[in-house]
């Protein structure tokens, strides 16, 4: 992954139905999102991720995206928030989780991405597939299908999480490759762990396995979407990114370490710009995780309404094109 490198300033604010209308879409819009717990950006260069490079090559790889806002300074750099801004799309100030108590969550003001989703299609189809619980009890409480895997106690940490995400993986392939669903968040917790028990840094092998293994399953996981007999009238957009870095064998308290609230973040699908800068207008918001829901539901072709109050944006990820009476004229 020696070839890439990052990206640059951006713009703040959340795609209107105008801008539905510029998205390439070339079949039936379907999202795989795809979060790997704690995945530090120079361990993830460092290590042997041909899948994910794959991703990258197909869509847009930032280095740089954040995963803390400067104008919203309460919250840790911790799963809890971090996840949680992931999935529905908003900083902590609207979300209210500021730690791993997740104590003064507003789920009404924050919403999780899929029940946004739903608000305009009620019939849109959605799957959640996670091993690290409390995301299940306090964010990812919309899904038509709900898998949660609990990782046991009878091994080290990092066998047992490593265990949970194969399960996971193993449960969603015959979903991916044979059911409707339109939107579908996996969550891996192994690399995480594995940077709790030995560090997270490209230096640590352990740590570098962690994420390569992933890489693997992630692997299994796009194999299964191509196998689907409707894949060829379909639209794929692929979101994967995480929710912090880290540092030693910790990552709180990193609001001012890159390690730590910079982490990569792929787009990835023929309507995603290609290559590893995302540009956005001088004084706009950088990339971000918070760009993510803003992102499936552009796909989805589900406006933003006003009043979701979405901290994300779009822009400098996916590739406007034409629209019909622009193509007209040029005839």
């Amino acid at each position: 992954m020696n070839w890439l490198r990052l990206s640059s300033v951006g713009v703040a604010w959340v795609c209107s139905a105008s801008l539905l209308a510029g998205i390439l879409s070339a079949g039936e819009p379907k999202v795989l999102t795809i979060g790997i717990d704690g995945l530090r950006r120079d361990a993830f260069v460092a290590a042997k991720t041909p899948h994910l490079d794959s991703l990258a090559e197909n869509g847009t790889l930032c280095l740089e995206t954040r995963v803390t806002s400067d104008d919203v300074t309460d919250s840790d750099t911790v799963s809890g928030p971090g996840w949680t801004t992931f999935l529905t799309g908003v900083w902590a100030d609207r979300h209210g989780v500021l730690d791993n108590s997740f104590k003064g969550r507003d789920a009404k003001a924050a919403p999780h991405g899929f029940a946004l989703a739903k608000q305009v299609k009620p019939n849109l189809r959605t799957a959640s597939y996670l091993c690290w619980t409390p995301l299940r009890t306090h964010v990812t409480t919309d899904a038509d299908i709900d898998v949660v895997v609990t990782p046991g106690k009878n091994a080290t940490a990092s066998t047992v999480w490593t265990a949970a995400d194969q399960s996971l993986a193993w449960s969603a392939i015959p979903v991916l490759q044979n059911d409707d669903a339109d939107w579908t968040f996996i969550y891996f917790g192994s690399t995480d762990e594995t940077g709790h028990s030995y560090g997270f840094h490209p230096s640590v092998p352990p740590y570098v396995a962690a994420i390569e293994n992933v890489d693997r399953m992630v692997g299994e996981l796009l194999e299964a979407v191509k196998q689907r007999q409707t894949y060829s009238a379909e639209d794929w957009l692929i979101l994967v990114s995480t929710d912090h870095g880290g540092e030693g064998t910790g990552h709180g308290g990193g609001r001012e370490n890159p390690n730590v609230y910079t982490v990569p973040m792929i787009v990835s699908g023929a309507s995603a710009k290609k290559g590893a800068q995302v540009d956005r207008p001088v004084g706009s918001a950088l990339p971000a995780t918070v760009d993510l829901v803003a992102l499936a539901l552009t796909h989805l072709q589900i406006p933003i309404a006003p009043d979701w109050k979405l901290a994300g944006s779009v822009d400098g990820w996916l590739e406007p094109v034409s629209t019909a009476s622009e193509a007209d004229s040029k005839q």
